[in-house]
Parts: structure tokens; sequence; C-alpha cells
């Protein structure tokens, strides 16, 4: 079996109509090359290889304005193989007004069981999920 790392699969949903759901899916399209960038620091810690990213995976959590800054917060889910899941994620960007992203938080929330055929892509074992 041959995996590709860091492979990335993005589409558009057709299932998105609404305003709403349009500029979700165009906010994190423009994060996402951020999003996997921050996310693969934690998780090649753990993996040699293999992980894939699919932007319906990627979900905007919340958007507020603070101090003239922009703080928004994705929830993502990698996976490995055949659409096994390593985990659920948190991540927090600073947007100022020059549209500089910076990276505020990262949260390993939850980690999956890797399933014993894709287990040799693995490092070490994962940390203690936070609640």
């Amino acid at each position: 079996m041959y995996l590709r790392k860091n492979h990335v699969i993005t589409t558009f949903s057709i299932e998105s109509t609404t305003k709403s759901e349009i500029k979700d899916e165009l906010i994190i399209a423009l994060f996402m090359n951020n999003i996997i960038t921050d996310s693969n620091k934690f998780y090649d810690n753990y993996f040699s290889d293999g992980l894939e990213y699919f932007n319906y995976e990627f979900k905007i959590k919340d958007i507020k304005k603070e101090l003239g800054n922009i703080h928004i917060t994705f929830e993502t889910t990698p996976v490995i193989g055949a659409h096994n899941p390593v985990g659920d994620d948190e991540i927090t960007y600073k947007v100022d007004v020059f549209g500089t992203k910076t990276l505020e938080n990262f949260t390993h929330k939850k980690s999956y069981e890797i399933p014993p055929w894709l287990q040799n892509y693995m490092i070490k074992t994962y940390p203690e999920t936070k609640n």
C-alpha cells in the first residue's frame, strides 16, 4: 500500500447552497494551507507518512472580533488510509487588518485508535487527549 504524505482533497461541497455555507467554504479554502502546515507540526511527531486532509472535514467553530483583530477557530479531522480519522483538533488563528494570519492555539482534542494495518506509520503513541 502506498500512502502519499499530506495528500489534500480539495473540493467544494455540492450541498452548500446558502450564502453562509458558501462563505464558510471560502474561509476554509483561504486557511487550508495554514491549517495543514500547523496540523503537520503536531502529527509529524506521531506519523511518518500518509496523513490526508479533506476540506469537508474542516469546520468553523467560532469567529469573533477583538481589539481590531479577527479570531477564528477551526475544527479539523485529518485521516490516514481509507478515511480512518487520526484525531480531532481545534486550531485558532488571529487575522489582523492586513490579512496576516497568526496561529494562536492548536489543541489536539481526541485521538482515534489506528487500525493495525496502518500502525506501521506511527512513530510513537499519542499524548493524552484534552477535553
